[in-house]
């Protein structure tokens, strides 16, 4: 199938633009003919060309089979282009009337919502259309985990293009209490990047709203709803219906902005949260079935046509997309080579910091036995001292008790003296095998 899809700008990191490249990438694995047509191009048209996606800059194309479109200058661009080709308008957000569906009848066969909310919007319009409900679609083989949350947070990073503001500095105020470190990518921080995957990876939790939650849900972080238009806090699997109808806009759940509520939620972070995200995305946002869904939708709006695929043109398009896998392997092998010399230059400094950890374990173990025998030798020099002191001690008490006791007759007094002498002997004997089980024991 031939399909073109418009955009009318193309150029800063946004929703819109980000979709276009995921769904396009999606066609061209199922096989499908795609050309994102663009009239003000930019960094985003230069990331679809790295990637192999077609950019044009004028209709000078061949008629396709759908037309698809994402805001109202293109829409009607295309549709007077070709005024009988099928034509799908993808409404990215009612808040803009560059981006609500056309309101001259007959030049859109239906309209795409990712949300109950812009769902709910645009039936309430004057110009009735089909309005079809899927969801966003997540390019989770790029959008993958890099390991895990940490047990404690340390880092948080905000995402996106609006959070600025009494909203953001509430928010920094309640948590960098607790010892945050902020990271913000965006427009209002003046930073605008395509790859977003490495910024999730080295934080713990990820504050944003819209495409920018499913983006860190899809790489398992915990993810907080936040922005200026509103607030629900975690994403959990008991809230995720509530906030993906609403577009995760943050404005489910009534919650007012409240420092100490944003306190209480930062207490109840659990990095488990990531892998309970990343589960909720595989399941109801993979772009294979969004991509399985929106063909479903062109083919039932296209008129029944001959296949445009032809055995060369399968060849060419296999070939071309084995190349785009060579040069994806080709750009990993390079970028791996200087990982791989870091790893071994850490995997020896490990092995050399082993070796003189045990040297070290080896002396300690040697001083601890010397001072072992050194501290014994002291305890029995200790020991023979108090000992010889109690002795000392007790013999004094002993022979005063003998002197007084002593005969004044001489006979007597010669029997006196041997009997001291066997009572302090007896007496000694006594004291030393009280004092040895005292210490031993």
């Amino acid at each position: 199938m031939r399909i073109v899809l418009g955009t009318y700008q193309f150029g800063s990191v946004g929703g819109s633009e980000t979709y276009a490249i995921t769904i396009a990438e999606q066609f061209l694995r199922l096989g499908h003919d795609i050309t994102i047509y663009v009239k003000s191009p930019g960094m985003m048209a230069e990331v679809a060309r790295e990637r192999e996606i077609r950019i044009a800059t004028d209709l000078e194309l061949p008629k396709p089979d759908v037309v698809l479109s994402q805001d109202g200058v293109v829409a009607y661009e295309m549709s007077a282009k070709w005024p009988e080709v099928p034509h799908a308008f993808i409404c990215h957000s009612p808040l803009f009337e560059l981006q609500t569906p056309p309101a001259v009848p007959g030049v859109v066969g239906a309209v795409v919502v990712m949300s109950e909310r812009f769902e709910n919007r645009l039936r309430a319009l004057a110009t009735k259309h089909r309005i079809v409900r899927f969801r966003q679609p997540i390019d989770v083989d790029r959008l993958a985990p890099r390991g895990a949350a940490r047990k404690q947070p340390r880092k948080a990073l905000l995402l996106g293009n609006y959070l600025q503001g009494d909203p953001k500095r509430l928010l920094m105020e309640a948590w960098g209490g607790a010892g945050l470190e902020f990271t913000q990518i965006g427009d209002p921080s003046g930073t605008n990047s395509v790859d977003i995957v490495q910024a999730i990876a080295e934080a713990d939790i990820v504050v944003g709203k819209a495409r920018a939650v499913l983006d860190a849900m899809s790489c398992g972080r915990p993810a907080y709803v936040y922005d200026v238009f509103g607030t629900d806090g975690w994403v959990t699997p008991q809230v995720y219906d509530a906030m993906e109808a609403d577009a995760f806009a943050g404005l489910a759940l009534s919650r007012p902005f409240d420092p100490a509520q944003l306190v209480t939620d930062l207490g109840a972070y659990d990095p488990l949260m990531g892998l309970a995200n990343r589960k909720l995305v595989m399941m109801h946002h993979h772009a294979r079935i969004h991509a399985q869904q929106m063909i479903d939708l062109c083919s039932d709006l296209a008129k029944p046509t001959a296949s445009r695929t032809t055995p060369k043109l399968e060849l060419s398009r296999l070939v071309e997309s084995n190349w785009r896998s060579e040069s994806k392997l080709l750009s990993a092998r390079i970028a791996f080579g200087p990982v791989a010399e870091r790893a071994k230059r850490a995997e020896d400094e490990v092995s050399r910091l082993r070796d003189r950890n045990e040297r070290y374990r080896h002396v300690i173990e040697q001083l601890a036995t010397e001072l072992k025998i050194a501290t014994a030798g002291e305890e029995r020099n200790e020991f023979r001292r108090r000992l010889a002191a109690k002795v000392e001690q007790e013999l004094q008490v002993d022979q005063g008790k003998l002197s007084e006791s002593i005969m004044e007759k001489p006979g007597e007094r010669i029997r006196m003296s041997q009997i001291k002498r066997r009572v302090v002997a007896a007496k000694i004997k006594r004291l030393i095998r009280r004092q040895y089980r005292r210490l031993i024991g």
